[in-house]
């Protein structure tokens, strides 16, 4: 479990707790209701009885107050607790956790090379040992084969992240099931580079949907 999934369980946890020992003091507020209604149904004329008759009300009276006020405030405690257990399941659905923001810059920094590498090809200054560096950048991104997005996200963001693996993991594919020296081949750069097009796209969209900022990843290179 996540630090944030602890946050979670201990955060409702608290709440329920809470939400229980709020139930209590309303039950025994109550009693303490039905306690007062006989006392002051009691009547009698000794003076000394009819004092602590008044000390006996006026210090149940003060017990229901004590009560009311502290049920009031385990009811607040107890929502806060459960808002906040709320707001963090609710946050790890929307937000991605550090794997996937790992996974997501490997991703980038990949592509990158994979285009770097290309642009050599392109000017024809890459030497013997292209060939070999795209092969490993191959097998690199094919391990993306047997990644998931994190199940605490929602639906939506989890179509949307496994998307991109699944493309980088085929351009993976893509890329090792060609010849070693397939860049030479303009027509076969040109597929690949279509191909590798369709990841960036991909890429893009979750860049967007989960605020990646893209600049500051360009100043880590």
């Amino acid at each position: 479990m996540t630090t944030l999934d602890w946050i979670a369980v201990i955060a409702l946890a608290s709440a329920i707790l809470f939400l229980l020992f709020m139930v209590l003091l309303i039950v025994l507020r109550v009693r303490l209701g039905r306690q007062l209604s006989k006392l002051k149904r009691v009547r009698t004329k000794n003076k000394k009885k009819r004092k602590r008759l008044i000390r006996q009300r006026r210090i149940v009276e003060k017990k229901r107050r004590k009560y009311l006020i502290s049920a009031l405030m385990l009811f607040i405690l107890g929502g806060v607790g459960a808002g906040a257990s709320a707001y963090t399941i609710y946050y790890q659905s929307t937000n991605l956790n550090q794997k996937d923001q790992e996974l997501i810059v490997k991703g980038y920094y990949y592509l990158g090379d994979i285009e770097d590498q290309l642009a050599l090809a392109e000017s024809g200054a890459g030497g013997e040992e292209l060939g070999t560096d795209l092969a490993t950048l191959a097998s690199r991104i094919g391990t993306f084969a047997v990644v998931r997005a994190d199940y605490r996200l929602g639906s939506d963001y989890q179509q949307l992240l496994n998307r991109y693996y699944s493309s980088l993991k085929d351009l993976g594919i893509n890329l090792a099931s060609r010849s070693s020296n397939f860049y030479t081949n303009s027509e076969e750069l040109v597929d690949f580079q279509e191909d590798l097009a369709k990841v960036r796209n991909n890429q893009k969209e979750v860049f967007e949907t989960f605020s990646v900022n893209e600049a500051s990843l360009k100043e880590q290179k």
